[in-house]
């Protein structure tokens, strides 16, 4: 199963994550997409779209899905946005992501 980049995602619910880098010249935000509001409000969904806007901090948004993940470098940010959605058994969708840099 392939994540997907959804810029018309029709998931509704989620959350906008947010990460600002510690010498606050660079941060992003990134809307997460997921099918309820329960899955939503967990904190494996909360954690996940801050890992995702962290990521893009570090690496940049091109190829977001096929980088390696910064905090497992084993797997892809494919597999961690897999691998919450089946552990939270709902379909996540990446929005827009907004990466801001001085």
């Amino acid at each position: 199963m392939q994540s997907k980049i959804n810029k018309n995602a029709r998931n509704k619910q989620g959350i906008i994550g947010s990460y600002v880098h510690n010498n606050g010249r660079v941060g992003v935000l990134i809307e997460l997409f997921c099918q309820t509001d329960f899955a939503g409000r967990t904190p494996e969904f909360k954690e996940l779209a801050h890992d995702l806007a962290m990521q893009v901090a570090a690496m940049g948004k091109k190829d977001l899905l096929k980088q390696r993940y910064i905090k497992n470098l084993e797997m892809s940010v494919n597999d961690i946005i897999q691998e919450k959605a089946e552990k939270l058994d709902e379909e996540i969708k990446i929005g827009r992501i907004v990466r801001y840099r001085l």
